[in-house]
Order: structure tokens, then C-alpha cells, then sequence
């Protein structure tokens, strides 16, 4: 009889959103019965809509243990799974719901979150489609499809869902920031702010997605070049409802975040690497302002950066990061941490504080004199490296990047002589390029350009110029000090400016229109080289 006026009690705290009040109920309620499915259910939904994914993927595994065909608590379970970064096995769960129960309609929307987070585009059109027709009334349905579609590249088909989305559900959080998101595709980006701040505005708005579309917001504030306010809505980049595409990192940290304070003498601060390599290497110049203070840093970078960094740097310990309850549950060697992406939040509130330094990355002797020497015979040409493509190819990505054929003007020129700086399989293309133009483009099969870092610096520090499309290597030249020609399209990165590129002086940024693709600016990379040459 107790019980049951505890779970009445319980009942009515859930449905009254006192979530807390319902969890301590239950726990009195589980204590006496620690098996009772009810109990377990209450608690776990509790869990889940004060967003305690890991205590509720608990609730909801116990449930499932004791009942396998219960399909709310499977779904619920896939959901756990999903909020802790956990896709695989929440598409297994979700898989097998679907067996059971081939028309539920929840699990065909969170399974397609999770076929998009895995990068299957096709799978997860599939089952939106299927979404929209068991419920064409749902905003969540239509939200889901458009993701599926722009995932695909049918960009305009992705934001006629959305606009369905957003008139089914005006108040839809998810469909203002996918209709948001898409606006900034398509360059419309006052529309998408406008989009983001109305939702800001939402009643039923929570904290977690205040923070989430702050973060969203970031990005435009940057783009404009409204850096103070983007820092610090950049800094919200590291919530649960993030997916994992978007997320900085998914790392936490008993130790207190540092903001720029002064740190007294005996403590230690970590700055820790996150995202790609690229990124990490722009914000790495925010280095030097730390290291001519007097503090006490240990650097986590990306672990083919870490001899490089210690020639730089010889007064902070340098390591490569540590990540896994293995390597690093507890790390008790620091005081303080930031990321290393929250270092411009402290040290370049204002465009006027990028300023032109020394170069990032300095090669190793014996490295840079063996490329000298290989390069010898081509010294009469100018010297110049290519990187026409990312190593990563997706319909999105596809549109910043390009064919090496497309870059005839540049390659026939044959005062130029050109290096290969593209790494992964690319030998075909080399080849096309070369029997289609007349030309030789100077690669050693022997040479890593991927994981050696080290030689590649090398290499790059013996040439006149870098040519590249937006990818670690339009990074890693400037950081030797070589003039680098960018071939891109304007982004956030740029902080607002249009004839520079701020992290590096030696940067050229080449903009193309949105609607052009990048290879329209190949001929201006050829006008700037060729008129150094006659110079």
C-alpha cells in the first residue's frame, strides 16, 4: 500500500515535469524493488528529460535485461544510447525494434538520427520517407526527411522540408535550427541569424538548447567578424545535443576550464587539441602569446605535431593527447585546462590582434637539405605544391574542392614546375594530369604526406609556393613561412575579411562567389605567380 502511494506520487511529479521530486520517489520505490520494469520506466524517463543520458541508459539496459520484446523501453534505451555518442549500438537496438514493430514511428525517427550521424545518407532517407508517410502531420517527421535530403545534396529539396517542418510547428526548436542551418548553405545568413535569435525567444526553450543554438549562432558572429560575441558563443561547443559532426569534443574534465586569469605559481595548465588538424594548427599561433607569459603549460596535441611543437615551444611539456578511460581516467598532473579553440576567446578578441609572427613550424636540417638537394635540378622554375582535394570526400565537401584537370591554366605553364602535396591514392589523377597537359609533377613514392609531418614541412620550406583548397595543407604551408595561394569560398575561419587570411600573413585567400566553384579562381593563383615571376 506504501508503494503504491509512493508511485502515485512519482507518477504525478512526472507528469507535472518535477522530474527531480518523481527520480527521488523512485528511488525509494526501486530500493524496495530493484526489478519492478514500472519503477525502473518512471525513473528512467525522469532521467531522460533532465538530459542524465548515462544514468538513464542504466535504467533503460535493466529493463530491456528483464523484458527484451518491451518496445518503449527499447526505443528508450536507443535514445540513451544516442545522447551518450553511442550510434552502433543504438542502431542495433533500434534495428531490432523495428523487427518487432515494423510501423512504430519513433523508432523510424531515431533511427534515422542515427543512420545520418553514421553517415549512411541512403538508409536514412529510406526511413525518413517511410517517417513521413506513418505520420504527415509530424514537424519531427519532415525534420528528419530534410536532414536525409541535405545529407544527399538536394540542398533545395532539404529546405522545402523545413519550411513544411516550421509551418506544421512554428514553435519547433529542431525545425528553426535545421531551417537555420540550411539558410547558411544556401548564403542566406542573415536569414539563418534571424532564424536562430527568433528561437532563442522560444518558451519552450531550454538551457541545453539556449547553448546549442549559441553555438550555432558562433559561427555566423564569426563569419561577420563579430568576434567578441562569437568567442564566447563558440566556447558553448561542447553540449549533449550536439551531433557528433558538430561537436568540439566530446572530452570532459574534473579540473576548472581557464579563461585568461592569472594562474598562481606552482600550478599547471593544459591546452588540449581539438577537431582537425588544420584547425589545430590556425589556432596554434594563439601559442605564442602563452608562451611569452610565465606560466607553467603542458600541450596535448595531435601526436604528429609533437618533436614539431617541441622545437617551438622548448619551454612547455609537449605530448601527444590522451584520451580513454586506459590513458587518461583522472589526469592529476594539471591545475587548469582549455581547449586549444578557446584560446582565441582570450587572445584575439579583436581582428587588430592578429598579428604577423614567426613562422609555427621550423623543419629539421638534415630534412630540409635532403629536399633541397632532391629539388636542385627544377631551381630555375618556380617551385610550386598542389593540394587540389581533401582526403575526405562527401557531397557537401565536393563543392569546396576540385579536379586536378581543372586546374589546366596553372599546370601548362612550364615556368612552373609542380609538386605534389595531395596525400592519399591520388596516383590516377597525377597521371591524368600529366598525359592530358604534357607535364611532370614531382611526387616520391616513398614519401608520406599524410603521417609524416616532418618531411612534409621539409618539403613545403623548399618551395616557392603552396596552391591548395581548404584542407590541413593550406595550414601546415603558411606555418612554414611559404606564401600560400587559398583557394576557397569565404567561412567563418576568415573572421569576416575578405583580402586576408588572419591566422596567417602568408596566406592569399582566392574567393569564390558562392554560387562558383573554387577552380573559377585557379586563373588568379596563376596571375599572382607569374607576376612575382616578372617582377
Amino acid at each position: 500500500m506504501k508503494q503504491n502511494k509512493i508511485f502515485i506520487k512519482a507518477k504525478k511529479a512526472l507528469l507535472s515535469n518535477n522530474f527531480d521530486k518523481c527520480i527521488t520517489l523512485a528511488d525509494l520505490l526501486i530500493i524496495e524493488e530493484p526489478e519492478n520494469i514500472t519503477y525502473l520506466m518512471l525513473r528512467g524517463e525522469a532521467y531522460l528529460h533532465i538530459e542524465k543520458y548515462d544514468l538513464a541508459l542504466i535504467d533503460f539496459a535493466k529493463i530491456v535485461e528483464l523484458d527484451n520484446i518491451n518496445i518503449v523501453a527499447l526505443i528508450n534505451f536507443g535514445v540513451s544510447l544516442i545522447r551518450t555518442k553511442r550510434q552502433a549500438d543504438a542502431k542495433e537496438i533500434l534495428e531490432y525494434v523495428l523487427q518487432l514493430s515494423p510501423d512504430n514511428f519513433d523508432a523510424h525517427i531515431n533511427l534515422g538520427n542515427v543512420y545520418q550521424t553514421l553517415r549512411q545518407p541512403e538508409k536514412a532517407l529510406k526511413i525518413a520517407l517511410r517517417a513521413v508517410e506513418l505520420n504527415p502531420g509530424s514537424t519531427l517527421a519532415y525534420n528528419n526527411l530534410a536532414t536525409a535530403l541535405g545529407d544527399l545534396g538536394y540542398i533545395e529539396d532539404s529546405r522545402q522540408a523545413l519550411i513544411t517542418a516550421y509551418e506544421i510547428d512554428p514553435n519547433s526548436i529542431t525545425a528553426a535550427i535545421n531551417l537555420a542551418q540550411v539558410e547558411e548553405k544556401i548564403d542566406n545568413r542573415r536569414e539563418a541569424i534571424a532564424l536562430y535569435e527568433k528561437a532563442l525567444e522560444f518558451k519552450n526553450i531550454t538551457p541545453s538548447y539556449t547553448n546549442l543554438i549559441n553555438y550555432y549562432l558562433s559561427y555566423s558572429y564569426l563569419y561577420f567578424g563579430n568576434l567578441e560575441k562569437g568567442w564566447a558563443h563558440y566556447d558553448l561547443g561542447f553540449g549533449s545535443l550536439l551531433p557528433v559532426g558538430a561537436v568540439r569534443s566530446i572530452r570532459s574534465f574534473r579540473q576548472n576550464k581557464w579563461n585568461g586569469e592569472p594562474i598562481p605559481k606552482g600550478q599547471k595548465l593544459l591546452i588540449w587539441r581539438e577537431q582537425g588538424l588544420g584547425d589545430e594548427i590556425d589556432f596554434s599561433t594563439c601559442l605564442f602569446d602563452l608562451a611569452a607569459m610565465d606560466i607553467d603549460v603542458i600541450l596535448e596535441c595531435e601526436s604528429r605535431l609533437v618533436d614539431i611543437f617541441k622545437r617551438t615551444f622548448p619551454k612547455f611539456e609537449i605530448r601527444a593527447e590522451l584520451i580513454g578511460h586506459d590513458t587518461y581516467p583522472f589526469a592529476a598532473d594539471f591545475d587548469l585546462h582549455c581547449a586549444i579553440g578557446s584560446l582565441p576567446g582570450i587572445f584575439r578578441k579583436n581582428i587588430k590582434d592578429f598579428k604577423n609572427q614567426k613562422p609555427l613550424f621550423t623543419p629539421k636540417e638534415d630534412l630540409y637539405k635532403k629536399f633541397f638537394s632532391l629539388l636542385q635540378t627544377f631551381k630555375e622554375k618556380t617551385l610550386v605544391g598542389i593540394s587540389w582535394r581533401g582526403g575526405m570526400l562527401t557531397t557537401t565537401r565536393n563543392s569546396n574542392y576540385s579536379a586536378l584537370t581543372d586546374w589546366q591554366v596553372l599546370l601548362v605553364d612550364k615556368r612552373i614546375q609542380f609538386v605534389n602535396l595531395q596525400y592519399g591514392d591520388c596516383e590516377s589523377e597525377l597521371v591524368e594530369a600529366e598525359d592530358k597537359f604534357g607535364i611532370k609533377i614531382l611526387r616520391w613514392q616513398d614519401l608520406d604526406l599524410k603521417n609524416d609531418l616532418e618531411s612534409l614541412i621539409a618539403l613545403i620550406s623548399n618551395l616557392d609556393y603552396v596552391v591548395s583548397v581548404g584542407t590541413a595543407v593550406s595550414s601546415i604551408a603558411p606555418a612554414t613561412g611559404t606564401p600560400t595561394l587559398l583557394l576557397t569560398k569565404k567561412s567563418w575561419i576568415m573572421l569576416g575579411e575578405d583580402k586576408r587570411y588572419p591566422w596567417f600573413s602568408e596566406v592569399t585567400p582566392l574567393i569564390a562567389n558562392f554560387d562558383e566553384h573554387i577552380a573559377k579562381k585557379i586563373p588568379d593563383a596563376h596571375r599572382i605567380i607569374t607576376s612575382a615571376q616578372e617582377e
